[in-house]
């Protein structure tokens, strides 16, 4: 299976060794795989990078997180029209697993009930820390409908982080849009605005 990431190599030079994403991850974009392409497509997938199912809250290398992307992205990329938007229906997955989970069920009723989807993304550096051990993410507030995400030594795709990040507006039914832009290879910056 070909790689289809075109700075896929890059990205993965960028790891450290201890470099780890949590299985909920892993777990949800095989999840995607298997409802979009079917129980063989999502074994397929996973069969080269562990060997069995990976569990939500253990880690795993970034490496394989990374090689999983690639071939989800190429794998998906017919059902969604573009590799971009296969990415950003990744991390539309993982974050929608999250919400799923009792930890995101928690997190959901302690801040939509103010209705504020600022107070979320106050939340997203120390949340993205939970996930992932890499990178650096600081929250600034823009004004009452709009903050601004920078992340440093990050190595996903900006269409991944495009596709959590919407998927948080999703989640407490706002209508906004985010807009992702990589200013090098690791480093990103998200807009993100609500009605």
């Amino acid at each position: 299976m070909s790689l289809p990431l075109d700075d896929l190599e890059q990205r993965i030079a960028l790891t450290r060794p201890g470099d780890t994403v949590r299985g909920l991850s892993f777990a949800a974009v095989l999840q995607l795989t298997h409802q979009r392409l079917g129980r063989d497509a999502a074994e397929r997938l996973r069969a080269p990078l562990m060997q069995r199912s990976p569990v939500d809250f253990f880690s795993y290398p970034a490496v394989d997180f990374l090689r999983l992307m690639g071939f989800a992205s190429e794998a998906l990329q017919p059902a969604y029209g573009t590799r971009e938007a296969a990415l950003r229906a990744c991390g539309e997955a993982i974050v929608g697993t999250f919400f799923e989970s009792t930890v995101g069920q928690t997190l959901l009723r302690l801040t939509a009930g103010a209705g504020d989807p600022k107070r979320m993304y106050s939340n997203a550096p120390a949340s993205y820390a939970t996930a992932v051990s890499y990178g650096q993410r600081e929250y600034q507030a823009l004004g009452d409908k709009r903050v601004r995400l920078t992340f440093k030594g990050d190595l996903l795709p900006v269409q991944v982080h495009e596709g959590i990040l919407g998927g948080v507006l999703g989640a407490l039914h706002r209508e906004g849009h985010v807009r992702g832009t990589e200013r090098c290879l690791g480093d990103s910056e998200f807009l993100i605005e609500w009605a």
